[in-house]
């Protein structure tokens, strides 16, 4: 398999990490392929002699979905461990890669749980999906267990490090050896443009709801919810029109009620189906499938169309629309709904060579972009985590409520091109923090300006002024004649300071009487003002001869 530039980019960068440390983490949003990514890794990681690799993730799709994408580029057949399948440990037929969830390696008590079926002596590399997960107790414990050789090493894959619970990743892994998000999917032409539309419930409150690990508790979600199903699900309706559309539900009553409105024979609009954990095995994979088909319109899910499900695009159209109707305040959550719909079609890239290729590849495709509806209601104390947020992760702080003030004036009504109006929304951010900048080096050139001591502009040190004319203001006539010769003056100028600046002003010619002067070929040096004055009348009627004797005159010592 043929590995995209920053697929080929991430796997050296995972192996130059793992000769220096012992752990790292690679960051890639849903949909650019980081299964293919640590495929390869472990391809890299098995050159040397007697190591092994394990894959660990916490659902069954994840666990398929590696063992196919790790037969496909490594030609390596992976032994599964999970519930009743168990991988071969003895003999020739032993693989050695191993892909297993999280519960099966901790099924059992102590020694006899299943990791133990697996020898810590030898090396292993340990690859953990979705490791957002992996600083829980079974994780940890997990790969303590497999870690316990010094050659071993650990690479953690995810689309978002983020953790609500405050759990930081750090605490397991050494360093981050590659982080490609959502907006440099879409930059480059891998994913497909996020369009959004802010959908507003006067019924929605939020604000007394309480916070358990992070995001809502799902109880008072769903009381909070229900009160505005119509106001949610109408709008819906009439903004999807005929696109498929992938719902996210709080809770399984939540998604029932919402199917339940969608299915009305008055709303004219396409089946709804509702999946959930509960939902048995084979039905599940029927109403998916079904889905995928373009057969049902609606599949409104609740937890589980999140990490481990791909859209097969079976129609040839794809999931089109991100309904958000289940409101969050985790980034991590949000961007595993969000990434369910930033596919492009399968073919889209053939031929296709760089990045602006790919992105009118993109628009001329059937889905040219994902549109995400979020709703939004009185949030009181919480931040609810929007489209925006996601894509707008390097932003400034000003420039990204810039947009959310934007996009939710718009409202309903218009799609935002997210991506491009978080551009925008930067680039008006940048000119406005540019434009009061330069207003403050005015402002403060002024202010500095102004502080100055007019005796210092005149190069003279003040003499003592008695004590009663510091209690007299300058005069309007005073200040207008210091003014109007470019002095900046402080607002407590008394009468005596003045006067001694008007003296000290009147004791040598202006800048111009000193041009007019020495254009005549005469050294003005000496002179005052009156007496300047004189000589340039005396030069003005052109009697050179008398200007030149005044000046001697002046000049000549008493």
């Amino acid at each position: 398999m043929e590995l995209r530039p920053y697929q080929q980019t991430a796997v050296a960068a995972i192996d130059a990490r793992l000769q220096e440390s012992r752990s790292t983490v690679a960051v890639l949003a849903t949909g650019l392929g980081k299964t293919v990514i640590f495929a390869k890794a472990i391809e890299n990681a098995l050159r040397i002699p007697g190591r092994r690799a394990i894959v660990l993730a916490h659902r069954e799709e994840l666990i398929h979905q590696a063992a196919d994408r790790i037969r496909q580029v490594t030609g390596i057949e992976p032994d599964i461990e999970m519930a009743d399948m168990r991988a071969v440990e003895d003999g020739f037929n032993r693989s050695p890669v191993i892909v297993s969830s999280i519960q099966t390696q901790n099924a059992g008590r102590g020694d006899s749980r299943r990791m133990h079926r697996f020898s810590n002596r030898n090396p292993w590399l340990v690859v953990v999906d979705e490791c957002h997960h992996a600083v829980s107790t079974s994780y940890l414990q997990v790969i303590e267990h497999y870690m316990e050789n010094p050659q071993s090493r650990l690479l953690g894959v995810t689309a978002t490090p983020d953790r609500l619970d405050g759990k930081a990743l750090g605490r397991l892994f050494d360093s981050v050896a590659f982080n490609y998000d959502v907006s440099d999917g879409i930059r480059d032409g891998w994913l497909v443009p996020v369009r959004q539309r802010f959908v507003t419930c006067e019924h929605l409150d939020l604000s007394a709801a309480r916070t358990s690990g992070g995001d809502f508790q799902l109880s008072d979600l769903e009381e909070a919810l229900e009160r505005s199903l119509q106001e949610m699900v109408v709008p819906m309706v009439r903004i999807v029109g005929e696109r498929r559309t992938l719902v996210f539900a709080a809770t399984v009553k939540h998604a029932e009620r919402i199917a339940e409105i969608i299915n009305r024979p008055g709303m004219k609009t396409g089946h709804a189906e509702v999946v959930h954990g509960k939902t048995p095995k084979d039905r599940r994979a029927e109403i998916f499938r079904s889905f995928g088909e373009g057969k049902t319109q609606y599949l409104v899910n609740v937890a589980v169309a999140t990490e481990g499900w791909d859209d097969p695009a079976l129609d040839g159209k794809g999931v089109q629309v991100i309904a958000m109707m289940r409101p969050t305040k985790s980034r991590a959550l949000y961007v595993q709904m969000l990434g369910r719909g930033t596919r492009a079609l399968p073919g889209t890239f053939a031929g296709t060579a760089d990045a602006e290729e790919r992105r009118a590849s993109i628009s001329m495709s059937i889905k040219d972009h994902i549109l995400c509806l979020d709703f939004l209601g009185n949030s009181g104390r919480h931040t609810l985590v929007h489209a925006g947020d996601i894509l707008g992760g390097r932003m400034t702080e000003g420039a990204a409520k810039r947009y959310e003030r934007k996009a939710k004036a718009k409202g309903v009504e218009e799609e935002i091109d997210v991506l491009a109006e978080l551009d925008l929304s930067q680039r008006e951010e940048d000119q406005e923090k540019e434009r009061k900048r330069r207003l403050h080096v005015v402002g403060r050139a002024q202010f500095v300006t102004q502080d100055i001591d007019p005796f210092e502009q005149l190069g003279i040190v003040p003499r003592t002024v008695p004590r009663w004319q510091t209690r007299i203001p300058a005069t309007d006539k005073q200040r207008v004649m210091l003014e109007r010769n470019g002095l900046r003056l402080p607002k407590d100028l008394d009468t005596g300071r003045a006067s001694q600046l008007i003296e000290a002003l009147m004791s040598k010619p202006t800048e111009k009487q000193t041009w007019f002067i020495r254009r005549a070929g005469l050294d003005p040096v000496g002179l005052d003002r009156k007496s300047a004055s004189k000589v340039i009348d005396l030069l003005k009627q052109n009697k050179h001869a008398d200007a030149r004797a005044a000046l001697d005159r002046i000049k000549q010592p008493s």
